[in-house]
């Protein structure tokens, strides 16, 4: 545990950065949500001053690609018939304290998506909670875990299943629950829990602990099947913009878009996306859009192979518009005639 006064550092997986992907990427995540600018980004790197950190955590939800970590030592107990999750931020009760009980974290706002998610696949559909005064707080000024939960339960009902249910609770309440311990107070437990349920739900929430050998996935990868349903991110593909110059499937690392030779076309796993905007970021045609939470109505972009009169080099144009391409993107956009596309 860490005690007040000793800060635990988010640690940055490089590789991972959209910003190791392509010098134009234009993410600044973990800078917008830092309150306390540990974070900074300018023409020649990303920065992180760990004598700024407070070890608060926002930036590890914030990150689309999951490049940060810090380990959240979250608690679950047994109450009422479930096995509910319990999350206390280091404010609760007042003043910061340090982080001796189970449970306890710096901020429950640094829980994702992610976490929620592998949560619900293990059962986990409570969390009681116990936080300080966000509206005065620094780190409670930046997207509430409470909004990122409306739009995830949405997603839920969509598929017919059981929403996430928060239940605010006192410091008092929760530290008895985090101690308590034998079947002598399971009927108390349960009286306790139904008294909760009485109560109107409040804000946030809590995980279980991301293990470092777990293989980090897209959220839209944890989520129950229903394709049609509302995603973290939805991708469309513009076919009176796009080209065919494969840069947006050549640059995904999720392989969200995907080109298949084969068929051919854009194929969309809207599943993948993390919404990292790197696909947006290296297309010069303003042919792709990612939307947070909605439906996805496309699942494919079909293509038509074409061969250019200009450079002599075949290409794929979207179907929709093939008979308007006569030229390859290159030799089209080349008003002087004095470029022409070399393929390796």
């Amino acid at each position: 545990m860490t005690a007040v006064g000793e800060v635990q550092l988010p640690k940055l997986d490089g590789a991972r950065c959209v910003h190791a992907a392509i010098e134009t990427a234009t993410c600044r995540a973990c800078v917008e949500v830092c309150p306390r600018q540990a974070w900074r980004l300018d023409d020649a790197a990303l920065e992180f001053d760990s004598g700024l950190c407070d070890g608060c955590g926002l930036c590890i939800p914030a990150c689309p690609r999951q490049a940060i970590a810090l380990p959240l030592a979250l608690a679950s107990r047994p109450v009422a018939g479930t096995n509910a999750m319990l999350a206390a931020c280091d404010r609760a009760g007042g003043e910061a304290v340090s982080h001796t009980e189970p449970g306890r974290i710096a901020c429950l706002h640094a829980i994702g998506l992610g976490d929620l998610l592998r949560a619900y696949q293990a059962g986990q559909h409570v969390w009681l909670l116990a936080h300080g005064d966000c509206a005065a707080c620094p780190r409670g000024q930046g997207e509430q875990l409470s909004t990122r939960l409306v739009h995830l339960n949405a997603a839920l009902r969509q598929r017919g299943r059981r929403p996430i249910v928060l239940r605010e609770v006192t410091l008092a309440a929760w530290s008895a629950l985090i101690n308590a311990a034998g079947a002598a107070v399971a009927d108390a437990r349960r009286g306790f829990f139904r008294a909760l349920t009485q109560q109107p739900a409040s804000v946030l929430i809590g995980a279980p602990p991301v293990q470092e050998k777990e293989p980090r996935k897209p959220p839209g990868e944890y989520l129950p099947e229903g394709d049609d349903a509302l995603m973290p991110w939805a991708i469309r593909l513009n076919a009176s913009h796009c080209v065919g110059c494969h840069a947006c499937s050549r640059v995904c690392p999720e392989g969200a878009i995907h080109f298949d030779a084969a068929v051919p076309a854009y194929r969309l796993r809207q599943r993948a996306c993390t919404g990292c905007g790197l696909c947006q970021d290296v297309c010069l045609h303003h042919a792709v859009t990612l939307q947070p939470w909605a439906e996805p109505t496309q699942w494919a972009l079909p293509l038509v192979e074409k061969h250019c009169p200009g450079c002599g080099v075949d290409f794929y144009a979207p179907a929709e518009i093939a008979t308007h391409s006569r030229n390859c993107w290159v030799c089209a956009s080349n008003k002087r005639k004095r470029l022409f596309q070399v393929i390796d």
